[in-house]
């Protein structure tokens, strides 16, 4: 009977092992660490500048380092955003080495990870996403690492393809200024976060500091300067 006992001990041992080999290299969401559930879009696909009410994880791009189940970090992982669903769309090109592979279908921003496992994403997207509830999900490999919610600055496919202009800032003026049928309640818009009471998103003056630092992009004695803009997918929202 003991003897038993000690084979089968020794075989729930020897599987444990092997499930840890087995798992060493794969990402793991529970060791994985993200920025939070917050990051803001723009044309640019560059950092959106520090302002008041706006989390550092936005304006420092969102990080995600990715390890496996034994905490090691992972070098070579792709990593992505994906957009389906959220009424945004990927620019077709963006920066800083992430890329948008066959923007039309798969909707997705991609980073490689480095040697340390991290990635940085500055996300160049345009459209609406008026979802309350986190709505684009990060994922490494496949593997579910965090759903986040994601507004973008580039809110209009009208005018100038991926560029924040005038049909961009009559989108948020509707919003600001709570033209019917738009509200000034509104996520889409809700880009300086750390004002906000759970479940509302006010468009206030905190959020139209973010969006004129958009909209003057490349303008003389602007706080952002050129590049301003990215190539707009084919297929838009």
């Amino acid at each position: 009977m003991i003897r038993t006992m000690c084979k089968a001990l020794t075989v729930v041992a020897g599987l444990a092992v092997l499930a840890s080999v087995a798992m060493a290299g794969v990402p793991d969401a529970t060791t994985s660490t993200t920025d939070g559930d917050l990051m803001i879009a723009n044309a640019r696909g560059l950092a959106v500048i520090a302002a008041t009410n706006v989390k550092a994880t936005v304006t420092n791009g969102y990080q995600v380092t990715v390890r496996d189940v034994g905490s090691t970090p992972l070098a070579g992982v792709t990593v992505s955003m994906n957009l389906t669903g959220t009424g945004l769309r990927a620019h077709s090109t963006q920066s800083g080495g992430q890329t948008a592979p066959n923007c039309g279908t798969l909707n997705v921003i991609q980073a490689v990870t480095n040697a340390a496992g991290l990635v940085t994403f500055v996300p160049a997207a345009v459209g609406k996403n008026t979802s309350t509830t986190p709505n684009v999900q990060i994922r490494a490999s496949g593997v579910l690492l965090t759903t986040i919610r994601m507004p973008s600055v580039d809110m209009s496919c009208s005018g100038t393809a991926g560029k924040v202009e005038v049909f961009d800032l009559n989108e948020f003026r509707l919003r600001f200024l709570n033209v019917a049928p738009q509200s000034n309640n509104a996520p889409e818009c809700d880009y300086a976060t750390l004002d906000s009471p759970a479940g509302f998103f006010p468009v206030n003056v905190f959020d139209l500091n973010v969006f004129r630092t958009e909209f003057t992009c490349g303008s003389a004695g602007a706080p952002v300067p050129a590049p301003c803009t990215q190539t707009q997918c084919a297929v838009c929202p």
